[in-house]
């Protein structure tokens, strides 16, 4: 069994396609728990929660053929929301542990800038830095999601294995950026279009374009 579980962001200005490219990205994961905010991941497929109970239930109905639930957390309560999340997911995890259950679990983080920033967190929320640091052994890949990339907790961005940067509103934003894929880079990590995005991944940059359907369609840089 590998314990590969991966780690990818998603930057981006409000209308730049993220939530386009992270459905579609989320196609074919058996046990996918979002993180939402906003309350965006809504609709046929998608079990809605607001309280760990909800989500709970949700889980365990679910499990047997998978599931897709999205958390709905307290407004203004987000950083403790996602740690008390993610120990549901780590222990929901231990069959994966154990060698009982080889399917993975992907946990989407949205508006990560709010639960999870680039501030020091006290060490009882330390939840989310243990999925970011330990998670592959236990199966849990995580896809974080904001506008804001510098407002991020660095130990998340140093740990990713995949980036998907789409144009960035500030320029704080895109310097932080344009440390990981280099500054020839500048003009079109600002004047990207609508759902065309820069990858880094492996040390190389590549560009893609996201369809309305979430799949992925190489570009030229």
């Amino acid at each position: 069994m590998r314990k590969d579980a991966e780690l990818i962001q998603i930057f981006g200005r409000r209308g730049s396609g993220k939530s386009t490219l992270t459905k579609g990205l989320l196609k074919g994961r058996p046990k996918v728990v979002v993180f939402d905010p906003r309350a965006e991941y809504v609709g046929s497929g998608w079990t809605v929660t607001h309280s760990r109970t909800e989500l709970l239930k949700a889980m365990r109905r679910g499990w047997s053929r998978g599931f897709r639930i999205a958390y709905v957390p307290p407004s203004g309560d987000e950083i403790e929301a996602l740690h008390k999340l993610t120990l549901i997911c780590w222990a929901a995890q231990s069959p994966y542990e154990d060698g009982r259950d080889t399917r993975k679990l992907t946990l989407v983080v949205e508006e990560a800038d709010l639960s999870y920033p680039s501030r020091q967190l006290p060490v009882h929320l330390s939840g989310m830095t243990r999925v970011v640091n330990q998670g592959r052994h236990v199966g849990i890949e995580c896809i974080a999601v904001s506008q804001r990339p510098a407002q991020i907790s660095a130990t998340y961005r140093a740990n990713v294995a995949t980036s998907y940067l789409f144009a960035l509103a500030a320029d704080v934003d895109r310097q932080e950026m344009l440390r990981l894929i280099g500054r020839d880079y500048a003009d079109r990590l600002r004047t990207l279009p609508a759902h065309r995005a820069l990858v880094h991944e492996n040390g190389q940059v590549r560009a893609i374009e996201v369809r309305q359907n979430g799949q992925i369609r190489p570009i030229s840089i």
